[in-house]
Order: C-alpha cells, then structure tokens, then sequence
C-alpha cells in the first residue's frame, strides 16, 4: 500500500530522538513493502524533502525565512504555542499543512491517510475528505484527551473529528477509553507504540556511559528520561533520592531530556542538598540512547496527572528499559498500566508518593538476582507483544480493512 501518515513531530535528522516512535512505525511499515510518506513541520536548515530509512519525508515550511519556524519541534505544540510569537503562526501552520496533505496524496496516488493526534492533524485529514477521497485512520496518543473537558468546545471539534473518521486507534487502553467517551465510539483498537527490540538490547556496551557521569563499579545507576514537563514528574523522583540514599548511599540519579521545568528541578535539588548525587545531563541523542538505558540498574518513569488533567498516554519508555533488560518502576496513571504489569518486568507505585517510589527503588537496588530477572522477564514479555514488527502488522491488516471497505 501507499501509506501517508501525517504528524506534527517527526525526528529532523538521524539522531534525533524527538517522535521517533513515529519514525519507529513508518520504518517498519516499509519493510513490510509498502510505500510510506510522512508529512511533518519544516524547521530551521532541514531538507524539504529526503529518504530517511526508506520512508519518503515531506516537510512543508509554514513561515518565511525559515528562522521564523519556532511552534513545531521541542519542546512540542503544547508548550510552544503559550507564546504569542507562536500563537500567530497557528494559522499559517495549518493551512501550509493542509496544502501538503492534498498535494501528496494526489502526487502519490495514496491509498490510506494515517493521521497522527487528532489536533491538527486529525481535523485536517477528515475535513479535507472530499478533496482527496482516501480513508483516514487517526492515531490518538492522549493528550488533547486527557484534557478536553465534557462539554467544551475542544471535546465538541474532537468529538467531530473522531466520529468523522474512517478508523481510530489508540496507545493504549487509557487513550481510547477517553476517545470512546468523548465520541461515543465503540470500535476505538488499541494499537501501542512499537519497541525496537534489535536497538534496546541488554548486550549494549554501558561502560563509555558510566565512566563519562563518573559513576563508579560499585555505584547504583537510576536513570530516568523525557522532556521536563510536570506531567513527568520527576520533582517526585528527586525527593525520593533523600530516602534511597539513606539506605544505598552509593547511589546516582541521572535524568537525561530538558525543557521548561528544569531550572525548578535544578533548585529543587539544591534544596534537598543531593547536588553531587544528581546529573541533568541535558537531552541525549537517539544513537546513545540505549546505551544509558543499558549503562543503569533501575528505570523510573515517576509520571502524575499534571495541572491541565494531561498524564502519559503510553509506557513507551518503560518498555524500552524492558527490552533493555532492565526492571522499571512506573506510577499507575494514564496508560501507564496497560503496558506494565505490576511484577511483570518491575513496579507500578501511586503518582506523588516519594516514600513509596524510594522503598521500591531500593529494593531493586539491594537485590541483584531480582534485578536480573525482571530484566528477562521484561524483555520476553516486550518481544511478545510490543515489537516494532508486530504493531506494524497490525497496523497493515486494519489500514487493508479500511482501504476495502472504502473502495468497496
């Protein structure tokens, strides 16, 4: 099949850990034998177009000269588009995006659409049907979910857009529990993220990554990673450092990723004076990141449901801490549980609980052989069912349903 898939993130180069679970998908569907096209925002000294793995990339440029381009990419929409410089490329945005979207799919000759987010991708895909008369499957991830609240006039346009399209699907159970309330849909398919299982792999060479922290042989290695956002949460990680150093004081913490909560942690960790027990090495590259993954002893996603009701959509991450053969603690929030069963490769631990989060790290920390074998059992359980391969499949047998039914 000829496959478009549409986003509002995508990685810019090689290396680039941005969204590259969106990469992750097109990828996989390619090798699959299908022709897949990705239109994404352009961004400063990015090509227009280039093959990225195969997968032929589209980058439509929404301000001119190109410097001007500042709401898509880090640290993402949401946060972007808080600015009022942002706020007035919105519409140039949207309708460079939508100009991309119907000149490719006539181009190409596409056979499905496959939008990613229902906002803005999504509502351009379906309310642009008639123009280029292909089905469109929407990829729903949680956010604009989590925070659309009964009534308004978000959860009325997501409403529209999700009863408009052809097919939806989402991360996870969480996800598609708060589309299938909004839009009263009954037919919403889980389809998670697929995990890399060749690339997160417990034989990476961790000691470059070690000695470059100088983090001894006979030190613990806690690492967590994501952009520093509230919904993160890793203001509770940190104060859970004072109790886990009272118990394994040779213990580092390092969180890699930045954004715009990292100069409140930065103080936060002066305050709970664990300054030389903390790194906040900044973001770290897609082509090094499984190597930090292998480098630690425990993975911690402390997530919350933040201020706007947003939370995490998926456990993508704590999935690849699995496959890396490492145990994981994660908080049962959003669709956190849905991928990570509590004793299934580590531990699921209420959101804000600093105390809780401490006793289980370091429970992980003090006991090598169950730190093994979780890490075996994490790994079988994501080659199982969370393989790139597998969820690209999947994805193939509902998009042919569609096309079918379409064509039909």
């Amino acid at each position: 099949m000829k496959i478009l898939i549409l986003t509002t993130g995508y990685p810019q180069r090689k290396g680039d850990f941005s969204n590259i679970f969106v990469h992750r998908l097109a990828k996989s569907l390619t090798e699959l034998g299908n022709e897949i096209h990705i239109i994404t925002p352009h961004g400063k000294d990015l090509a227009r177009n280039e093959d990225m793995d195969g997968v032929s990339v589209h980058r439509f440029q929404y301000m001119y000269p190109q410097r001007l381009q500042t709401l898509a990419y880090f640290p993402g929409i949401p946060e972007n588009i808080k600015h009022l410089h942002n706020k007035i490329q919105v519409l140039p945005f949207i309708l460079s995006m939508t100009w991309k979207l119907v000149a490719i799919a006539k181009k190409y000759n596409i056979d499905i659409i496959n939008a990613h987010w229902a906002l803005p991708p999504g509502f351009l895909a379906v309310v642009t049907n008639r123009i280029h008369r292909k089905p469109v499957v929407i990829t729903l991830y949680g956010a604009e979910l989590f925070t659309a609240k009964e009534g308004s006039i978000l959860a009325r346009l997501i409403r529209y857009i999700l009863t408009t399209a052809d097919g939806v699907v989402g991360i996870s159970d969480a996800t598609c529990e708060a589309a299938g309330r909004i839009s009263g849909r009954q037919d919403i398919e889980i389809l998670p993220d697929g995990i890399d299982t060749a690339y997160f792999h417990p034989a990476k060479d961790d000691k470059g990554v070690r000695t470059y922290y100088e983090i001894n042989d006979d030190e613990y290695m806690i690492f967590a990673c994501g952009r520093m956002v509230e919904r993160k949460g890793f203001r509770y990680l940190l104060e859970a450092m004072p109790y886990i150093l009272k118990d394994c004081p040779n213990t580092k913490l390092v969180i890699g990723g930045d954004g715009p909560e990292k100069k409140g942690l930065e103080k936060l960790i002066d305050e709970l004076g664990i300054t030389s027990k903390v790194i906040l090495p900044g973001f770290i590259p897609d082509d090094n990141f499984s190597e930090h993954m292998s480098a630690s002893d425990v993975f911690v996603l402390p997530s919350i449901v933040d201020s706007r009701g947003d939370t995490e959509g998926s456990a993508t991450i704590l999935l690849e801490a699995m496959v890396s053969g490492k145990p994981i603690i994660g908080t049962s929030v959003g669709g956190i549980p849905y991928a990570i069963k509590d004793g299934q490769g580590g531990y699921l631990v209420e959101p804000e609980n600093p105390k809780q989060l401490a006793e289980k790290i370091t429970v992980l920390l003090k006991d090598e052989n169950l730190r093994k074998e979780l890490g075996i059992r994490g790994r079988k359980y994501v080659e199982d069912n969370f393989s790139c391969d597998r969820i690209a499949r999947r994805y193939i047998e509902k998009f042919k349903l569609y096309v079918e039914g379409f064509n039909a």
